[in-house]
């Protein structure tokens, strides 16, 4: 059988095609992944009584205005919205900042709102007291007994 040879235009467009839907197809799939990582978001730990916590404070991700915590950059975020303040000097702390905010009490009367980047939390499992360091700066909180509450 005598052999056939294409053109050489014919062999490139039809290379850049091939190439093309190769590169989309990749494209694709990537930002599937980037997306599906995105909407399913790092691993969740609502913290209260029974879990431990130990670590400084290194990132924030806030979703309608409730804030999750990072620790030690892990990929795993800490719902702290169960504490509010243990001691009285922390008590005392709290209700400045609540005649500054009227408006939303819950909101601002729990350690989620309080926190900031860089400071260092230490909870012992089964206890509900955990503590909060900023720089000589330290704050006692309480974990609220289960109340049935809905994340918001």
């Amino acid at each position: 059988m005598p052999r056939i040879s294409l053109p050489q235009s014919f062999a490139k467009r039809r290379m850049l095609y091939t190439g093309g839907h190769l590169l989309y197809t990749s494209l694709i799939v990537v930002l599937m992944g980037i997306m599906l990582r995105w909407m399913m978001g790092d691993e969740l730990i609502e913290v209260d009584a029974a879990t431990a916590v130990a670590g400084r404070v290194t990132k924030c991700d806030v979703n309608r205005q409730h804030y999750y915590w990072y620790l030690n950059d892990e990929p795993v975020r800490y719902d702290l919205w169960s504490f509010t303040a243990g001691d009285s000097a922390t008590q005392v702390m709290q209700a400045r900042i609540l005649a500054q905010n009227k408006d939303n009490i819950y909101y601002y009367n729990t350690l989620a709102y309080y926190i900031k980047k860089g400071d260092l939390l230490q909870k012992a499992a089964n206890s509900p007291l955990l503590t909060l360091r900023r720089g000589t700066q330290l704050t006692t909180w309480t974990c609220a007994p289960d109340t049935g509450r809905q994340a918001p």
